[in-house]
């Protein structure tokens, strides 16, 4: 593992573990976690769209929205919210196309994030 990839799963672990998530937390639980931690109401949407990548959104009353398509499988769900809450986080929308760009630092660092907190979770699928 090169110390560039290092570097973003020690970033991404730390930001997981801030979040204090308990024990057996459901995918519930952990958006009312970060919802708490960023002072903002975050709703899952579902949408048609083939936009797999958690993106965010602004909804009404300063609420954030995280699009997940309709009909994945539920680990992959998990996984998207996951990432959308990570994005939430660090205040990262994502593009709305859906095209996730691991060129960048920042993009690589939210996946490890978001790996680790889905990895977290407990899993009823």
């Amino acid at each position: 593992m090169s110390w560039r990839v290092h570097g973003e799963l020690k970033w991404a672990l730390e930001v997981v573990r801030q979040l204090a998530v308990p024990p057996q937390a459901s995918l519930d639980d952990v958006i009312a976690l970060v919802a708490r931690h960023i002072d903002r109401p975050v709703t899952v949407v579902p949408i048609e769209a083939p936009v797999a990548n958690g993106a965010l959104e602004e909804g009404p009353g300063g609420a954030l929205w995280i699009r997940v398509p309709i009909g994945v499988p539920d680990s992959y769900h998990r996984h998207l919210v996951c990432r959308g809450l990570v994005r939430a986080l660090y205040r990262e929308a994502g593009a709305r196309h859906g095209q996730i760009d691991y060129t960048h630092a920042i993009e690589r660092e939210m996946e490890h994030a978001a790996t680790a907190l889905s990895a977290r979770l407990c899993h009823t699928d």
